[in-house]
């Protein structure tokens, strides 16, 4: 027997037994977790557009994977998963965690849980997270005001550096431990919302760079300067860099987040047109010289025989602008896989992984073992001779057997696997992948060009066959759920749900042991302690275009901005909509025109509502003639979301609400009791609960329009 394999079996042993303390020197562990990191973006996985030459080297000296695969599709359920090592479903107290965390977040992950960071901690590790976070500060909504806690320090990391949120979202500052990078307390950071006025500066970014959200923040001018877009990466590897050269004395666990490759595409200079596809390809191109940083430092401290170094990303590729153009250059950032980030077809999820531990790792190895990047707890756990507390559920397997050795058996039975939307939850098991529902369960972009461009029609753009689609459209008599054979088809060419009925319903019974209770996967439960009542019916409004009427006040929103009315407390997303479409059900949206007012919806690109958002919009004041005041309002029947028409002072004097459902309703107030008086509209939304959300469109009445605010509203 090989010396190395004896080591190996040795080590096996002693996991098994769980004594590591027999160990003289526990192994360092770098893990650099890579943002939308498609399957074939990089070298060793097919890439031939792009250079990946330390990533590549990487693999050459480690073991690469075939079948890992992020938890989830989406960013922030992918990231509660490896931390945790629990599927992201059975977050947010049994509701799942399916979408990014917004602005606003509060800590995702409960303090008490066990996260990959406390494993090491407790072992005697000095632990850092460097990078992007995007699971959420604080209890409650999150103000930005310092400390920044809870938050990682809480769940067992020493040290933070990074950036908060995502590199598309504000606040566009860094955060280190739970303080904001130059901050100021003559200058702090505050949330404006979209659109408000002295709202701070940032970085200018070409339109090729891809979408990137306006900032919402004021203040912090310091903090926003020493943030660029364009060296982030560079500031994240310096930072890595620094904190492991630090500790080359002591056993360490360095978590690395990189914002490379989400858009926007902000490469460094020395990187941009490095690249044969685009500044997609050279923000792959800083992503492997940050690698290559990394690995240099292990290196040159003497480190590198004795770290495992694993890499790989939080979700398959998307296909968004950059993702488009690099396409047209050849580039193929999923492979051949059929779907794209946010989706639930093999090309949203499935991802490289390449582990490198020297003398432990066969170098040069390929394993196509099942493993998912909730099987790090349990793995690091094995790692370091620990036994997981069996009262908290643990959905990790340890997958160290698949890393140091070659098992002849699959270490995971099923890995439960989950898109943006609830409805295409889905299974593996062994060959076999169900998805319980038509299509992808992810974007829903139509075209190309739109940002979230996906799903049938983009998967028929680049060329992917499907049984199920015909001219980028699910066909008429495809069955209701997909079935698939990875073994023999992992570009899911054919759905072979029919033929196999008997496969079907085992998937189908094993899957029903993990989803939500009482259809949570779509929207938070109803607050206990409010009565039950029937839903009423209402009087839906008809979708109908924008037309000329003869009443002298409207607000209809046409212009597509909030203004002139404005958000007086809380924060939202997306504030004026234009959705086509209802959520969930792709009702047709029975608005005027082609804008709303709603509180329901987080981004632009948004394929689910967010009932966490919560705050006031009002309008500016108005005398009204008499007569009456037509609109529409759709959402919740809650007594803590509504329209109200109020006097100069504040009082509420008439009211209006949806009916839990999204359809808009036909409103009429009569404005006779009020004409002379300074009045205005006010909509309220304290709701997070199920249905907490409101959306008003299409206010016509007779009055005269002031430029003012009533008085009550100005906030300290």
């Amino acid at each position: 027997m090989e010396p190395n394999s004896i080591i190996r079996s040795a080590l096996l042993l002693l996991l098994s037994t769980c004594t590591a303390s027999a160990a003289e020197q526990p192994p360092n562990v770098v893990l650099i977790f890579a943002d939308d990191l498609g399957y074939g973006d990089v070298g060793c996985y097919g890439a031939t557009k792009v250079q990946t030459p330390n990533i590549d080297s990487l693999a050459a000296e480690g073991r690469r994977f075939t079948d890992a695969h992020s938890a989830s599709a989406v960013c922030t359920p992918s990231r509660y998963a490896l931390l945790t090592g629990q599927y992201p479903v059975r977050g947010n107290q049994g509701r799942g965690v399916w979408g990014p965390a917004p602005i606003t977040s509060p800590l995702l992950v409960d303090t008490e849980q066990t996260t990959i960071a406390d494993v090491f901690k407790t072992s005697g590790y000095d632990t850092a997270v460097v990078g992007k976070w995007h699971l959420g500060f604080g209890k409650g909504p999150n103000k930005w005001q310092e400390p920044l806690r809870p938050g990682p320090q809480d769940l067992g990391f020493d040290y933070y550096f990074g950036m908060p949120v995502v590199n598309s979202a504000p606040p566009y500052i860094f955060v280190e431990n739970d303080r904001i990078v130059g901050s100021d307390p003559d200058d702090p950071l505050v949330l404006l919302g979209r659109n408000a006025k002295g709202i701070t500066p940032i970085t200018p970014i070409p339109p090729e760079a891809a979408q990137r959200t306006a900032n919402q923040f004021g203040g912090a001018k310091e903090a926003h300067k020493q943030f660029n877009d364009y060296q982030v990466g560079t500031t994240l590897a310096k930072k890595s860099v620094e904190w492991i050269t630090q500790r080359k004395d002591k056993p360490f666990f360095l978590y690395l987040a990189t914002t490379n490759i989400h858009h926007p595409f902000t490469p460094a200079k020395r990187f941009q047109g490095t690249s044969q596809c685009g500044l997609y390809g050279d923000f792959i191109h800083e992503l492997d010289w940050i690698v290559g940083e990394v690995l240099a430092c292990l290196e040159e401290n003497g480190l590198s025989d004795n770290t495992l170094v694993i890499f790989t990303s939080d979700n398959g590729g998307m296909f968004n602008r950059g993702g488009q153009a690099a396409f047209k250059d050849g580039h193929r950032q999923n492979g051949d896989l059929l779907g794209f980030k946010f989706g639930v077809w093999e090309g949203g999820h499935r991802v490289p992984l390449i582990v490198r531990w020297p003398g432990m790792v066969k170098a040069g190895t390929t394993s196509n073992q099942l493993i998912g990047n909730v099987d790090m707890l349990a793995t690091f756990a094995a790692l370091t001779g620990q036994k997981l507390d069996k009262a908290q559920p643990i959905d990790s397997v340890n997958a160290l057997p698949a890393f140091i050795d070659e098992p002849e058996k699959p270490i995971r039975d099923h890995l439960l696997l989950a898109p943006h939307k609830g409805t295409h939850l889905s299974i593996r098991r062994g060959k076999w992948m169900y998805i319980p529902a038509r299509g992808s369960g992810g974007f829903g972009g139509k075209k190309p060009g739109d940002h979230t461009f996906a799903g049938p029609v983009a998967a028929t753009y680049v060329g992917s066959i499907n049984s199920d689609i015909e001219d980028g459209q699910i066909k008429k008599d495809a069955p209701p759920a997909q079935l698939y054979d990875l073994e023999s088809d992992v570009n899911q060419t054919h759905n072979v749900h029919n033929e196999y009925p008997e496969v079907v319903q085992q998937l189908k019974s094993l899957l029903a042991d993990y989803k939500p209770k009482s259809n949570s996967a779509e929207r938070a439960p109803s607050n206990q302690s409010e009565k039950k009542t029937p839903r009423s019916q209402g009087k839906p409004a008809k979708k109908k275009e924008v037309t000329p009427n003869d009443r002298s006040t409207s607000f209809d929103f046409e212009s597509g901005k909030l203004e002139p009315w404005k958000v007086v407390e809380g924060n939202f997303g997306h504030i004026i909509g234009s959705r086509s479409e209802f959520f969930r059900n792709n009702r047709e949206y029975n608005k005027q025109g082609t804008y709303y007012l709603t509180t329901l919806e987080s981004t632009p690109e948004a394929d689910r509502g967010m009932d966490l958002q919560t705050g006031v919009i009002v309008s500016p004041l108005f005398i009204p003639e008499a007569g009456p005041m037509t609109f529409r309002v759709g959402g919740g029947r809650g007594n803590s979301t509504y329209a109200t028409l109020c006097t100069v002072d504040g009082k509420e004097v008439q009211s209006a609400r949806g009916i839990n459902d999204q359809v808009m309703q036909e409103v009429t107030w009569d404005l006779s009791p009020y004409p002379g008086q300074r009045m205005f509209i006010k909509i309220v939304d304290h709701s997070t609960n199920g249905w907490g959300h409101i959306t008003v469109d299409d206010f016509q009445f007779d009055a005269k329009l002031l430029t003012e605010y009533a008085e009550s509203l100005e906030q300290d």
